[in-house]
């Protein structure tokens, strides 16, 4: 699971659509938020609709456009996110419509909603032959099968590529010729989607602590998050006493051997869990070091505890099913392709590994998926306008390389630890950059926020 440009080169403009008559009311009583409802085919070229509950926070001056805007997730109640932060968007709303959906399939407010098991899901271990990874696969499918039961097509649809035609077929609901569109963390995924399917319809594209969907070669994509992580994990043991670093490498060497128990989590802690846990506490930043510190050394005396982040969920995973991320990334076919890519990114990463979701969590729980990869990386038209991205310690080089596809593109960068600056952290100054862009279309120099 990241730039901004002074002049843009006017594309042509798509043909006019005219806007439907759509009947906006409060999404609750006494709501800023209006809610409408728009109804989208559910495949490509299918007859059959479901419907969008769209909400807008409206201009409050002269309306001269509209930007739609996806938090990430990947999750379906966007349009509550939304109302728990709209001050975010007060610049940007003295000219325009703020416009957000929550997304097919997940549980919120668009209907139908796929019946699937939307908790936790614990990530699996490396499996050590193929009878294990066969085993895994069986698992897999049984759990994606009961929710894909609900509704097959829907199921089969629920890429970000679905999304983004959702999102334009939005666009033509409005009324708009060009799209502005807001994509934060997984949201960024679905703006490349967006940016892959319709380049010509696109105005303005911010991406923020996104990763990189546009990779051609995608182990060598792995290989990159990897180096990526290393630095951000290095960050630590420079800060740490002299030493730490190798006396980190010794307890994972020892925990894969015997894992170390966590009797406080009641949990044992292999190598690739002991990896996953301490990077989750390393990039939070220095005012978590010294818990970290503290948990390796009470590791090395027997006890992990220290490295559970919550005694009901003490080992890594991802909440949601994975149902949209196991048609959007590639997955893995056999346990020898694990064991290569683990070898890898072991060697790569000493520190951190192949502990990290793209490379352990989906490859692992995608396997055997009913569906196939509909919509895999690959790299952006190069003839999009430029791109504004920002990104922290955690997601700022994979957001760069999204950006730096097009021609043009600034990146915003912030030193430090965090995660979707313009959303989650409310940036002032990113705040202030992203709005001037998605209203002006001028894009600062690269530049660093604070």
């Amino acid at each position: 699971m990241i730039k901004p440009l002074l002049a843009l080169t006017m594309l042509s403009a798509p043909t006019p659509v005219a806007a439907q008559d759509l009947a906006w009311t409060a999404c609750t009583a006494g709501d800023t938020l209006e809610c409408t409802d728009v109804a989208v085919p559910v495949a490509p070229g299918s007859s059959r609709k479901i419907t969008l509950k769209v909400a807008r926070l409206p201009a409050t001056g002269t309306k001269r456009g509209t930007v739609m805007v996806n938090f990430g997730g990947p999750q379906g109640d966007q349009i509550a996110f939304m109302r728990s932060r709209p001050q975010i968007f007060a610049k940007i709303r003295q000219s325009m419509d703020v416009v957000i959906w929550d997304p097919r399939g997940y549980p919120g407010l668009s209907t139908p909603v796929l019946k699937c098991d939307w908790s936790l899901l614990r990530t699996p271990a490396f499996p050590k032959s193929q009878a294990e990874f066969d085993s895994l696969v069986a698992a897999n499918r049984a759990r994606a099968d009961k929710c894909r039961s609900t509704d097959p097509e829907l199921f089969d649809h629920m890429d970000s590529a679905s999304d983004a035609r959702d999102a334009d077929a939005i666009r033509r609901a409005l009324g708009e010729k060009h799209m502005n569109f807001i994509g934060t963390s997984y949201g960024g995924t679905i703006a490349q989607a967006y940016a892959r399917l319709f380049p010509d319809r696109v105005r303005t594209l911010y991406v923020d602590g996104t990763g990189n969907h546009g990779a051609r070669d995608w182990p060598r994509e792995l290989d990159t998050i990897a180096r990526d992580n290393e630095r951000l994990m290095n960050r630590f043991f420079t800060w740490a006493d002299k030493g730490m670093e190798r006396r980190w490498r010794a307890l994972v060497a020892k925990a894969d051997k015997e894992p170390v128990p966590a009797p406080r989590a009641n949990a044992r802690y292999d190598g690739t869990h002991l990896q996953a846990l301490a990077f989750q506490q390393a990039m939070r930043g220095p005012e978590r070091w010294d818990e970290l510190t503290a948990a390796i050394v009470a590791a090395e005396k027997g006890d992990a505890s220290g490295f559970a982040l919550s005694p009901r969920n003490p080992y890594p995973g991802i909440s949601g099913g994975g149902v949209k991320e196991c048609l959007d990334f590639p997955r893995a076919s056999g346990q020898p392709q694990v064991a290569r890519m683990v070898k890898r990114l072991r060697t790569i990463a000493p520190n951190t590994g192949a502990a990290f979701p793209l490379a352990w969590h989906g490859q692992l729980t995608c396997a055997g998926w009913p569906a196939p990869v509909t919509n895999p990386p690959t790299p952006l038209p190069r003839k999009l306008p430029p791109m504004l991205g920002a990104g922290t310690w955690l997601d700022l080089a994979p957001t760069t390389r999204v950006v730096q596809q097009v021609p043009g593109s600034r990146m915003i960068t912030f030193d430090g630890p965090g995660h979707n600056l313009f959303a989650g952290m409310a940036n002032p100054c990113v705040i202030e950059h992203v709005s001037r862009y998605v209203t002006t279309r001028e894009l600062p120099r690269d530049t660093t926020c604070s």
